[in-house]
């Protein structure tokens, strides 16, 4: 037996269990976490931590400005994921500080409800975490060809729904529907065609190009749209919300803008 593997064993234990995802779809799934404390519920995903001195478990968690603003204390819980010694999925708990008593430690974007904060993830974790190019600019946009009409696809937990007790998210497809797109200054948000609820905020929306080796993400979740219809008596009031299938994105442009300004 070669007297360095029982040395070595314990350090390739301690290796960060970075995905090796190996489609598009898997990429997008491993990278995509639900985010909650007792007062919210949202989406959040990975993005590598550009930093020079970053290692594989700095990332960058992105999601829906009021994903943090609505949560109240200084934290809240990453749903992660990890294997047993059995190679067995496991759902478990992370927390992660949002503030410093008053102060948020996450950072927004000026006008838009995006939010990045930084962010360490356990060495047991076994995630993706995405590359900053995997953001569409408007370039990448507009060269793939996205109008109204296009097909995408979205991670998220509606209702807060996890798919499995591994704690992943949901897969699920949508379409744009809002017209025009571009310039993004002027329509930041674009309507889409597919249910959305509560817990879908901050999911990651990505054109799965079998052609890319990453998903090419071109916004996250910002709404759900329900229509309000209301009946009154003299001795009740109720309102009856149903979903009207649709939901709104934020183009990717003002994600990247907000990694831009981290300090």
């Amino acid at each position: 037996m070669n007297p360095l593997l029982p040395a070595l064993f314990p350090v390739i234990l301690l290796l960060p269990c970075v995905s090796r995802a190996e489609t598009p779809a898997e990429q997008l799934l491993q990278a995509t976490f639900k985010v909650f404390n007792s007062a919210s519920t949202g989406t959040g995903f990975l993005i590598q931590d550009p930093a020079p001195e970053a290692t594989k478990t700095n990332v960058l968690l992105v999601s829906a400005r009021h994903t943090f603003r609505k949560a109240k204390g200084d934290y809240v819980l990453l749903v992660c994921r990890r294997k047993d010694a059995q190679g067995e999925w496991q759902r478990y708990d992370h927390k992660i500080m949002i503030r410093n008593g008053t102060n948020a430690l996450w950072t927004c974007h000026p006008s838009q409800d995006v939010a990045v904060i930084r962010c360490t993830l356990p060495q047991q974790a076994i995630f993706a975490s995405l590359p900053l190019k995997a953001l569409a600019d408007v370039a990448s946009a507009t060269n793939a060809g996205i109008t109204v009409g296009s097909r995408f696809f979205f991670c998220g937990f509606p209702h807060r729904t996890e798919a499995n007790q591994a704690g992943f998210p949901l897969l699920r497809e949508g379409m744009v529907s809002g017209y025009p797109l571009f310039p993004v200054q002027k329509y930041p948000s674009v309507l889409f065609s597919a249910p959305t609820f509560a817990g879908d905020s901050g999911a990651p929306v990505a054109l799965l190009d079998t052609d890319r080796p990453t998903p090419l993400v071109i916004g996250l979740v910002i709404t759900c749209t329900q229509q309000n219809d209301k009946l009154k008596s003299e001795e009740w009031d109720v309102t009856f919300k149903r979903d009207m299938n649709l939901g709104s994105f934020l183009h990717a442009v003002f994600i990247r803008e907000t990694i831009a300004r981290l300090k």
